[in-house]
């Protein structure tokens, strides 16, 4: 009988990209500094990148702040995240 290595968690040697700047990520932590002045919360960061939001001014073009705020809760419930939850008001007061 073969057995093959089971893959547990991350591969040796990788750091995830947000916060540490890289040759592929140069300005990790100064995105997050972008996000953290419009008044996203820390914690929010990581999933708004996830989703594809990776910079402020790609967030500050969606026209329906509601639908921001699902695809929010979204992934949240998805991923099964411990992450507080945010009113549609709060979402709408980043896009502003």
């Amino acid at each position: 009988m073969l057995h093959f290595p089971r893959r547990c968690g991350r591969r040796p040697g990788r750091e995830p990209a947000f916060g540490k700047p890289t040759a592929d990520n140069a300005g990790g932590r100064e995105q997050g500094k972008a996000f953290l002045e419009i008044g996203v919360p820390e914690e929010w960061i990581e999933p708004l990148i996830a989703l594809g939001y990776d910079s402020v001014e790609k967030l500050k073009e969606v026209e329906k702040p509601g639908k921001l705020h699902q695809e929010m809760m979204g992934y949240r419930k998805k991923n099964k995240l411990d992450l507080p939850g945010l009113s549609p008001e709060a979402v709408a007061e980043w896009l502003q």
